[in-house]
């Protein structure tokens, strides 16, 4: 996968970042579009304190802004146009009926329908709706999805990658960025995988989100709190260690999850084995109540597939095992999303082998700079997009 282009200085070349702004690790992704290209240039994490978020809100954008670009002078990343994660937990989603409307007309009249089914005041919410493509019904109306999100949510967002010295381009959530990936790989298979029915496991640091995919359209999100920092706790508690400890020998390529739900770490004295049966049930649980749950909302012609695959991403998902132990107690095909395959890497050897370790974690990231890419393309093409924050893409 590592490949070098002479092509640095090429006017037609489009760098962009892909910033994931998680609850407890920051990633970040650039990537470098060429033609028909798309080029991994640097990629890499921090942590971050707990704290600096609440209800998605960044609550010191500057301090998080000073962390992003420190962490970007030391990793010697570009200052560069981002798009940026917004958590799919403090997003509204909901498939109403609208007229044939287009652009800013769809997305006002958007506004006023959903306005009774948001959580909070419309008024303080960036929506963005897109059209089903499919007919309008008889009375000459379409199904749209629509998604809101309140405005401080973005705006302490984007103002701390501007303190950061980045430029904000847009704002995207989880689940946008992870279905796109998904989409590059559904791409090159038949149509009949494209128009699948698909659940995606996204398992973050402190919350694990659960999207439901048909006819390549998002149709369902649900968010459970369940991450690798409760299976980090967990392995603090039992060996009697540090929690920042315990998160790194999560990351440790000799890390393993047996079947038995039994997690094993190598340590000075050989291996230690730590039961985390009851840390993972929660997830199998929480996850079949959820299956159930949008089975009660749909008749099942509507859901056929769902329980066959299951698409998974995240950082714990790098761990050996997981995915095995998942597919095992939940009886379902699993596979890991592989977001950095079919990219090329303009980076260091020795240091995209050790990103691409645990590129399961990456998928967001990556799907951001990618938007990022998109994006700029249309710029340099004259669709300029109002600074609304409007979605780069409604799913």
């Amino acid at each position: 996968m590592r490949s070098f282009f002479a092509t640095h200085n090429n006017a037609n070349a489009v760098v962009s970042m892909g910033l994931d702004m998680g609850s407890s690790v920051t990633k970040l992704v650039v990537a470098r579009g060429v033609a028909d290209r798309v080029l991994i240039r640097q990629a890499g994490a921090f942590p971050v304190p707990e704290g600096t978020y609440e209800n998605g809100v960044v609550e010191h954008p500057r301090v998080l802004g000073k962390m992003i670009r420190e962490y970007a002078l030391a990793a010697q990343m570009e200052q560069l146009p981002t798009v940026f994660s917004i958590p799919s937990s403090v997003a509204a989603l909901r498939w109403i009926s609208l007229p044939p409307l287009e652009g800013e007309e769809l997305k006002a009249a958007a506004r006023i329908k959903v306005r009774r089914h948001l959580p909070f005041r419309v008024e303080d919410a960036y929506v963005e709706a897109t059209a089903a493509p499919m007919d309008a019904d008889a009375g000459g109306a379409r199904q749209s999805l629509v998604i809101a999100v309140p405005k401080e949510v973005v705006d302490s967002r984007a103002e701390a990658i501007s303190y950061a010295g980045f430029v904000p381009l847009a704002a995207e959530l989880e689940a946008q960025a992870v279905l796109r990936i998904v989409d590059r790989r559904l791409s090159e298979r038949s149509a009949l995988w494209r128009n699948a029915s698909l659940t995606i496991i996204d398992v973050g640091g402190r919350n694990t989100h659960m999207y439901v995919v048909q006819n390549e359209s998002l149709q369902f999100i649900r968010s459970v709190k369940f991450g690798s920092d409760l299976i980090a706790s967990g392995l603090a508690n039992t060996l009697d260690i540090p929690l920042d400890e315990a998160r790194v020998h999560l990351q440790k390529p000799k890390t393993y999850l047996r079947s038995d739900g039994a997690l094993v770490i190598e340590v000075e004295q050989g291996f230690a084995i730590a039961n985390m049966v009851s840390e993972l049930d929660k997830l199998v649980r929480e996850f079949l109540r959820l299956l159930r749950y949008f089975r009660s909302l749909h008749p099942e012609r509507s859901y056929a597939g769902i329980l066959d695959h299951l698409i998974l991403c995240g950082g714990l998902v790098g761990l050996k095992g997981f995915a095995e132990y998942l597919g095992q107690n939940l009886g379902l095909r699993v596979e890991t999303a592989r977001p950095f395959t079919g990219l090329l890497a303009e980076v260091d050897a020795d240091g995209f082998q050790e990103v691409s370790r645990r590129q399961e974690a990456y998928a967001v990231a990556v799907g951001l700079a990618l938007s990022a890419i998109e994006h700029r393309h249309e710029q340099t093409g004259g669709h300029q997009h109002e600074r609304e924050y409007a979605w780069q893409r409604s799913a």
